[in-house]
């Protein structure tokens, strides 16, 4: 069997992902295009515009044919957790050949596995260059690309440019890969901006769709970057967001002490944090305010998910290696002979009461965050079990 993945958010799923999604079954053939979809909690710690059980149906009308959840903790995670996740999964599936695939501004695999290879062993000459630029005051991204840059220009080598999005999370499948084992890699070079203010309908921006969706009245160019069911599902979805009350409230029972339990939290930003947070009207008011060069917005953002959520440093750390299981979203009809495969290589969960009763941490979390969407989305009749399509 040759397994094809793709691990993504479709927040929402646009024309870009179903060019990457042709491309895997035209150039791999595999015999399972599976997705590993992030959950109703976004790598940038905010609710997905839909929650996971439709954007998995999504994923099935644009021909996956079995989509999987990105355990909720990494999917809100940086992008070394994020893309280690998905080829943990992968890796323990027993299939003769696995691929991770992924879009990439470089588009050259040679770049990325040579950028992979370098962090995976890193030099202590580009050690010390990002310990000097940090103590300096660069922010720790900043400082990390920089010093890896100019080792890689000082000795020649071709590398992939590690301040571009999707180049970060392709070196970082890459060097998950070289270290887990067993996994390929396919890349496809990524056309358009990310951060693109305007719709382009042939390469859309998701973060240009979701401003469009919120402003208001959808242009001809928002219709066109968007397949038809899931410019119908838009129509329809609902702009109610709680998600500020919540988190805020979750805060406010939350003891300094308590605090410095939650993953990623270091160097007492908890205090600051905290504080902050009672001055603050939002989610979005109290990043901006937390931030510094040390703590990007992206991390804080991550933080406050995981203290909304319960994840604790010593939790998170136990799921990192502990084997996979593996949350079923949704699957064709014809392909649900795969979850036998899937049962050899770990747990297979079906639903939001067998992941709160299954007795792993990080799928109680999955369920936990399906609730919090619920809730804040004031839609209490959302899907909660595997569908079969």
């Amino acid at each position: 069997m040759k397994i094809a993945a793709i691990t993504a958010e479709f927040n929402p799923l646009h024309n870009g992902h179903l060019r990457l999604l042709r491309a895997v079954k035209e150039e791999l053939s595999p015999d399972l295009l599976l997705v590993l979809l992030g959950g109703d909690v976004t790598q940038r710690g905010e609710l997905a515009l839909f929650d996971k059980y439709t954007r998995a149906k999504h994923a099935v009308n644009a021909g996956a044919d079995l989509v999987l959840e990105l355990p909720q903790i990494f999917a809100a995670s940086c992008a070394e957790r994020f893309a280690d996740a998905a080829v943990k999964t992968l890796s323990f599936v027993d299939a003769e050949e696995k691929y991770i695939c992924f879009g990439s501004e470089c588009g050259d695999l040679t770049a990325i596995r040579n950028a992979a290879k370098i962090l995976n062993d890193e030099p202590e000459e580009l050690s010390e260059e990002l310990r000097s630029l940090l103590e300096m005051g660069c922010s720790y991204p900043a400082a990390r690309a920089q010093a890896f840059l100019h080792y890689a220009e000082a000795r020649k080598l071709s590398v992939a440019d590690p301040t571009l999005p999707n180049n970060i999370l392709a070196i970082e499948y890459l060097r998950a890969a070289l270290k887990r084992g067993g996994v390929l890699p396919y890349t496809l070079k990524r056309n358009g901006a990310y951060q693109a203010s305007s719709v382009d309908p042939q390469a859309p921006s998701a973060s240009a769709l979701r401003r469009a969706f919120f402003e208001g009245a959808p242009t001809d160019a928002y219709r066109a970057a968007l397949p038809e069911y899931v410019e119908k599902d838009l129509a329809l979805a609902s702009k109610v967001d709680h998600f500020s009350p919540l988190l805020l409230y979750r805060l406010s029972t939350i003891t300094p002490e308590g605090f410095k339990r939650i993953n990623d939290v270091s160097e007492g930003i908890e205090n600051r944090i905290l504080r902050l947070a009672k001055e603050s009207k939002n989610v979005a008011s109290l990043v901006k305010a937390v931030s510094t060069k040390r703590y990007t917005e992206a991390r804080v953002s991550r933080i406050l998910v995981s203290a909304l959520l319960g994840v604790t440093k010593l939790a998170f750390e136990s799921e990192i290696d502990a084997p996979p299981y593996y949350k079923v979203l949704a699957v064709k009809k014809e392909k649900t002979d795969i979850l036998s495969l899937l049962s050899r290589a770990g747990q297979v969960i079906t639903g939001e009461t067998e992941a709160k009763e299954s007795g792993r941490f990080s799928a109680m979390i999955d369920a936990k965050a399906h609730e919090i969407y619920s809730i804040a989305k004031e839609a209490p009749d959302l899907e909660s079990g595997m569908l079969v399509l």
